[in-house]
């Protein structure tokens, strides 16, 4: 009886490819962890052996280096991620309620239209707070305080308004050059809306597009914890026409301008130890001519660079950035806390603070302290 007990337990676990695999992967024999993991994927769609086999092909782990087939195990497991959420029965659900199209193409066009097969996601945080700041904000001069040229119906920004972010962007996966690479597409637009004052004007928008590559360097570089490095290019502007005037002082902006922009190239290194997350960002502005620059010190308030630590703690996110200036000597700092709302875990309460220049591009050379409160619907 012991026998038979143990010949069905032995094939009870056998059955397990999965598991098998697991087994094999920890103790490190790649060789034989490789096609009981292919056999889970294949027959489960699970993300977890789709993962272990893009990381077994991008580090020659029991098998050839081959970082396209590491590409697209990748992306299997993030497409498999994705299909064990709500979205999944948000698309069943409205697969089953469309009737037939005449055509294969057309069918496809549809699904493309609905899924979204460009595969846009979060990227920076997109949220939604009510902010108070420590000093009237500036923006439209009309609604400036003590204005030359005052509202007519005198109104005057507020120190408290409505603040919301919306950041998307497109990744695209390849091995070009012979190692992994995520090419990427980004757009952000931070709002701040004077919403409780008559008329509720936008005091201020800044548009930030940018374009960049990731180079992962898996567990290649674990002895001091780097995961990877980021290089790209990133335009920021508040689409504001520039007014012909005097600089207020050598250096500053124009004045009676409210255009604001600068562009940058910036190397950024991602570092990991255990539920701490660390992204130190070197830029480099790009010159432009002083007479037409519409901000030429910007870059000794906002700073040269910046250091961004974000800690886990099983349900709770807490970002913490750092932006020094070496050569002005000023620092501006956020601190940001995100955690699951009673309603969904795809909804977070989110807590913003701020304290220094930058905080956005009209008052660049403001020091400014404010804390919001909102929600986020990423982080």
């Amino acid at each position: 009886m012991k026998l038979l007990f143990l010949l069905f337990l032995t094939l009870c676990l056998y059955a397990d490819g999965f598991f098998m695999a697991e087994t094999h992967f920890y103790n490190e024999e790649y060789e034989k962890a490789i096609p009981l993991y292919i056999d889970s994927a294949e027959q489960s769609q699970k993300p977890e052996a789709a993962y272990k086999l893009g990381w077994m092909y991008q580090n020659a782990k029991g098998t050839a280096q081959d970082s396209e087939k590491a590409a697209q195990w990748y992306k299997k497991a993030a497409e498999w991620e994705v299909s064990k959420t709500s979205r999944k029965d948000l698309y069943e659900t409205i697969f089953a309620t469309m009737n037939p199209l005449s055509d294969d193409e057309s069918t496809n066009t549809a699904l493309q239209h609905i899924s979204g097969k460009f595969a846009l996601r979060a990227y920076k945080p997109n949220y939604l707070l009510i902010s108070h700041s420590n000093r009237i904000p500036k923006g439209e001069t009309k609604f400036e305080e003590n204005s030359p040229n005052p509202d007519s119906n005198g109104l005057e920004y507020i120190r408290t308004e409505l603040q919301y972010q919306i950041s998307l962007r497109a990744d695209y996966v390849t091995g070009l050059f012979g190692f992994p690479q995520i090419w990427s597409a980004a757009y952000t637009q931070t709002s701040y809306w004077q919403i409780f004052i008559d008329s509720a004007p936008f005091r201020e928008i800044n548009y930030k597009p940018e374009l960049f590559v990731t180079i992962p360097f898996g567990h290649k570089a674990d002895v001091i914890g780097l995961k990877g490095v980021i290089l790209g290019f990133k335009h920021t502007s508040n689409g504001q026409p520039v007014t012909d005037g005097n600089r207020t002082r050598s250096g500053g902006p124009v004045e009676g301008s409210r255009s604001r922009s600068w562009n940058r190239l910036y190397t950024q290194a991602c570092f990991q130890w255990d539920n701490f997350f660390t992204e130190i960002n070197i830029w480099h502005r790009i010159s432009e001519d002083e007479k037409t620059d519409d901000n030429p010190d910007i870059e000794e308030y906002y700073g040269q660079g910046s250091i961004k630590v974000t800690y886990i703690y099983k349900k709770f996110l807490i970002d913490a950035i750092v932006n020094p200036s070496i050569t002005k000597g000023l620092a501006s700092g956020q601190l940001a806390i995100s955690y699951p709302t009673p309603l969904s875990e795809d909804v977070f309460f989110y807590f913003q603070g701020f304290s220094g220049y930058g905080s956005s591009l009209i008052d660049y050379d403001q020091k400014v302290s404010k804390v919001g409160f909102g929600i986020s619907i990423s982080r």
